[in-house]
């Protein structure tokens, strides 16, 4: 608000010079004689002069204010101006005896991060309407007949070799595990 004072203070005044010289001209147009109307509009012109001075002096206040100010802020944003200096020295500042850094803490509230085992699902497919056998060991006795659709979970185990297939130990979802023949298995995109 301090910043706005003068320049308001040199417009109002700028404007109340604005003012009289009208009334000068107004009064020194009709009621005078020729060289009282000439000392009148002389007075008018120098109002009207002042006026026009006032005025461009509060621009150049607030326009020189601005400057002052964006120059403020460059200079406490670092950045460079051309002729001043803005770089302030950042002192040292060193602690004796210096201070053991501290060794972090382990919290036993936190829970561990265990990983979550990644669960391999195939589709019985393939299999033209007949089904796939699902057998107790692989190449073994039958257990169950699965239809052509039927959700498996693949169990870790590695898949074994007899009878000519290659077996997989599969999970149905009632939870009866088994071996079945991969060649019939649609196994999803992450297990594949």
């Amino acid at each position: 608000m301090s910043q706005l004072f003068i320049p308001l203070i040199m417009a109002a005044a700028g404007f109340l010079a604005a003012i009289a010289t009208y009334r000068g001209i107004r009064q020194g147009g009709t009621r005078f004689y020729t060289l009282e109307r000439e000392a009148i509009l002389r007075r008018a012109s120098l109002t009207l002069f002042l006026s026009v001075i006032l005025f461009i002096g509060a621009l150049g206040y607030l326009l020189f204010q601005q400057q002052q100010q964006a120059t403020e802020e460059a200079v406490t944003a670092g950045e460079v101006i051309e002729g001043v200096e803005t770089s302030t020295p950042t002192p040292d500042v060193e602690q004796f005896p210096p201070t053991e850094e501290p060794t972090p803490t382990v919290d036993i509230n936190q829970p561990t991060i265990t990983p979550t085992p990644l669960i391999c699902r195939a589709i019985v497919d393939g299999t033209s309407g007949n089904g796939l056998t699902l057998r107790d060991v692989p190449g073994g006795a039958e257990m169950e007949i699965l239809p052509d659709g039927t959700i498996l979970t693949l169990l870790e185990d590695a898949p074994q070799e007899a009878n000519g297939f290659a077996w997989r130990k599969v999970r149905l979802i009632g939870g009866d595990e088994g071996w079945v023949a991969e060649d019939f298995l649609t196994i999803r995109a992450p297990c594949n």
